[in-house]
């Protein structure tokens, strides 16, 4: 523990002291010291704090949380904010010394939806399935709509983490969706951002004077607590369509892939080398495949259609892949059939000229029916350990980046494959001007608390169950290393940067020391999730 910190019984008497008072305050419930609790909100998906958080509270509404920043702060507790928790870049898990941790997951409210001006409001805890559920139907949603994980990440988490997919392919990632926020500041205060009408308190338009809602998207919670976020809403469209696309080389897929971000056509892009074709196969069980076919009839505009499109996918089965193929993945969608045939014509287009072979469509046809799905992909099909990582490069870099990253990654292979460790990639693309490399790694290795908490108990008592394995999980987080370093020289963006992506070293300097002014301003006593975005006291 660094020596200008209490020592623990210091660290105890002020918990203790700093609980009762919230305790008062908040309820009771809010408020909790138990063991379990406090190591299960210490651990992401990849990484464990050297101690447990001191406490967890988990306010109800605006005012309480802001109420808890303040009586944190005043205590001279950091405080860490916690959204779904499925984190894999250290975003609320860090050395900070004594802490208080916010679990968000109380606030998870839709306040408002309004139609009339094309916005909704909601509380950073709601999950984007949540909203999903909500806007369905009334025949609404928000451009970007979630990611894969939606089941458990927030909307608060997303915007502060930043995230890919549905809806990416035409329109970007969380915050380009945002119209404004209410965040709360280090000291409690609450600062609304984005023009507002007097009468109703929330924005319907974000830009006036210099855009201050940017500030909090993608800032991991360095500068602010969200507390509640408007998204700009869209009709949902009438009609969608799907394509599959197999190809015998990687460079043909990238370029495929590169292409199709380049017209703005599809919704949604995802494409998965080989291996992880196979690890998504393997993890597919009958079941899920029972709920798929019935989702899939549900979505159709007839019950004739429906049995159609159940049967298609029955009969591809599991084996519509060829082998050692990287498949590509889109999906379309418009107001009209017509419109949506032809974007599907230019798609195929696009396909033929990079010597793409079209194949059964079940995996975006399925991916829009559940969207999201139980996360029991936290861990690999044979119970391993799994842990991504990623780089954002512009289209015309992506096939030389994926071989940076795969040369990387080749060096080691051998430690690797001595070690049980097996790699895939996934690519996806964000409007037309981000490609998005993301290597997967599956290992042996024990699984913890928070895997637990998320697998569904029959998914994980069928698992295998894996010993302590550090020397090979050491060995991940260096070829995780290896591939950031080797997506660096193309100015490679991250999401969730966290305490895991090199952004002090990659932000132009000036920039740089802008963003450490802020935190300064805001945050004097670096007390909000002190670390995060490489910003040291």
């Amino acid at each position: 523990m660094p020596d200008n910190l209490p020592p623990p019984d210091t660290t105890a008497t002020l918990t203790a002291s700093l609980s009762a008072s919230l305790s008062a305050a908040i309820g009771a419930d809010n408020v909790s010291l138990s063991t379990e609790r406090r190591a299960l909100f210490s651990q992401d998906i990849w990484s464990k704090a050297p101690q447990p958080v001191d406490i967890v509270v988990r306010p109800a509404d605006s005012a309480a949380l802001s109420y808890s920043v303040r009586l944190a702060g005043a205590a001279g507790l950091a405080v860490l904010p916690r959204g779904g928790g499925m984190s894999y870049t250290g975003g609320y898990v860090g050395d900070v010394g004594p802490a208080l941790l916010l679990d968000l997951s109380a606030m998870n409210r839709v306040l408002s939806v309004d139609a009339e001006n094309m916005r909704v409001t909601v509380e950073a805890g709601c999950t984007w399935k949540a909203l999903h559920e909500v806007l369905t139907p009334l025949g609404l949603r928000t451009p970007f709509w979630g990611p894969l994980s939606g089941i458990s990440s927030t909307i608060g988490g997303g915007l502060s983490q930043q995230n890919a997919f549905f809806g990416a392919g035409l329109y970007g990632t969380t915050s380009e969706s945002v119209i404004g926020l209410t965040v709360v500041l280090p000291d409690g205060t609450l600062l609304t951002t984005g023009a507002r009408r007097p009468q109703d308190g929330h924005p319907f338009y974000r830009f006036y004077g210099p855009d201050l809602t940017g500030l909090f998207c993608g800032d991991c919670g360095a500068l602010g607590v969200k507390a509640e976020i408007t998204l700009r809403l869209m009709p949902l469209p009438a009609h969608e369509a799907y394509l599959s696309v197999s190809f015998t080389g990687q460079d043909q897929c990238l370029a495929a892939l590169a292409d199709v971000a380049r017209s703005g056509i599809a919704a949604e892009t995802c494409a998965f080398d080989p291996a992880l074709a196979r690890v998504r196969m393997k993890r597919a069980s009958l079941l899920s495949d029972v709920k798929a076919l019935g989702t899939v009839m549900a979505r159709q505009k007839s019950i004739l259609g429906g049995v159609r499109e159940a049967a298609r996918i029955a009969l591809a089965g599991r084996s519509f892949l060829p082998e050692e193929c990287w498949s590509l993945h889109l999906t379309v969608e418009g107001r009209s059939a017509a419109a949506v045939e032809a974007d599907l014509s230019a798609l195929r287009a696009i396909a033929r000229r990079h010597d793409g072979v079209e194949v059964e469509n079940t995996i975006p046809k399925v991916l829009r029916a559940q969207p999201f799905t139980p996360l029991n992909n936290v861990l690999g099909p044979a119970g391993e350990r799994w842990v991504p990582v990623h780089g954002i490069v512009a289209l015309g870099d992506a096939i030389a980046a994926q071989a940076a990253v795969a040369g990387a990654l080749s060096a080691m292979e051998p430690d690797l494959s001595e070690a049980g460790v097996t790699i895939g990639f996934m690519l996806t693309s964000l409007s037309t001007n981000g490609f998005l490399i993301e290597p997967v790694f599956f290992w042996p290795e024990a699984r913890e608390a928070l895997h637990e908490a998320t697998v569904e108990p029959g998914i994980l008592s069928r698992l295998p169950v894996h010993q302590p394995n550090p020397a090979v999980t050491a060995l991940v987080a260096r070829a995780r290393q290896a591939v950031v370093a080797a997506l660096q020289p193309f100015g490679a963006a991250h999401f969730q940067v966290g305490r895991a992506y090199p952004l002090s070293e990659d932000a132009d300097p000036a920039a740089f020391a802008l963003l450490r002014a802020i935190k300064a301003s805001v945050d004097p006593g670096h007390r909000l999730n002190p670390g995060v975005l490489g910003l040291l006291v």
